[in-house]
């Protein structure tokens, strides 16, 4: 089985400090919980196939923690605490131990929602994405490239950046249309900070292949972190035809309307669908919502960041009285 590394949920969503003002004419950006040094990931697992029997979640780490475990709900939730940040394998194994499925995710720091879906059978064979686009289907790797890849992706799993990046770019030498490759590539580069250069590989992955589901996603993170919103917000509209249910990227469209004076009515739509995995959220839909004069609405979002956010999130305390103030 292959890992599945094609989402920068792995560079973690961007700051909320993509808005300016979030409470009435108070100034101020809210901190990204990567400031951090550790906290709850919270998750949900869904299949296109049943679920049966009794399954365990692990996060396995290398240069982190270990590996630690969380048996899965009926519901098919699960809870981690104490998470130090850093990329993961997570693996949904069964009652005899057997790899049910695997990815890897990024953990930041502070409070996290994971959203994990598990592909059916029939779509998991021959490609890192979920999704596999006939172009990639039709495309033979070459057996070193596939090799060099597959290196770059279990260094990207340890942390070492730099080797991924080293292994991506000798599969692309290898096989100059290898678009897996040059999403690794621009996953490495993200990781390394280096966010243009990201955004080129990521391109270079849709040059390849149209319809590529995780470059299209990362490329609208990275535009969004980039404050290019414009081409973010059709870039994210763009990876959410592919795959309609990656919420994360309806924060980055919703962030992506918000910051370049688009349509409040569709921002809102898009960031109360976010919601339900990106929290903060919350607090960019109270935002409209109180400059538009819906007060109460606005506070029912901020009693529900509060519900959802740990006791530690240090924006609490203004979130609080950000409500006190709605609410007078």
């Amino acid at each position: 089985m292959r890992i599945h590394i094609s989402l920068l949920v792995l560079i973690c969503l961007l700051s909320a400090t993509a808005v300016a003002q979030w409470g009435g004419n108070r100034p101020g950006t809210m901190s990204h919980p990567g400031d951090r040094d550790s906290g709850v990931v919270r998750g949900q697992i869904s299949s296109d196939d049943p679920l049966a029997g009794s399954l365990t979640v692990e996060l396995v780490g290398q240069g982190h923690a270990g590996t630690i475990s969380a048996s899965m709900e009926g519901s098919g939730g699960f809870e981690f605490h104490g998470v130090a940040p850093g990329t993961y394998q997570l693996r949904l194994t069964g009652a005899t131990g057997t790899v049910v499925y695997e990815e890897s995710v990024f953990v930041n720091a502070g409070y996290q929602n994971l959203s994990i879906q598990v592909p059916a059978k029939s779509k998991t064979a021959g490609s890192t994405d979920a999704t596999v686009s006939v172009r990639q289907l039709q495309h033979k790797v070459p057996a070193e490239a596939q090799k060099e890849f597959s290196k770059g992706s279990a260094a990207s799993i340890k942390g070492d950046q730099p080797r991924a990046l080293d292994h991506f770019q000798k599969a692309v030498t290898l096989d100059p249309e290898f678009a897996d490759a040059f999403n690794g590539i621009g996953m490495s580069y993200a990781a390394l900070g280096q966010l243009p250069e990201a955004a080129d590989q990521f391109q270079k992955a849709i040059d390849l292949v149209s319809d590529h589901p995780g470059a299209a996603a990362n490329l609208s993170i990275v535009l969004c972190k980039l404050k290019h919103y414009h081409e973010a917000g059709e870039m994210a509209r763009r990876a959410l035809r592919l795959n309609p249910g990656l919420l994360k990227l309806r924060y980055v469209l919703g962030i992506s309307l918000v910051n370049e004076g688009g349509d409040k009515v569709e921002a809102l739509d898009n960031l109360r669908r976010a919601t339900g995995e990106v929290p903060r959220a919350h607090l960019l839909v109270a935002k409209i919502l109180a400059e538009t004069g819906r007060r109460e609405d606005a506070a029912q979002h901020l009693e529900d960041y509060l519900r959802l956010s740990p006791a530690e999130d240090r924006d609490r305390p203004a979130v609080k009285e950000w409500l006190e103030e709605l609410r007078r």
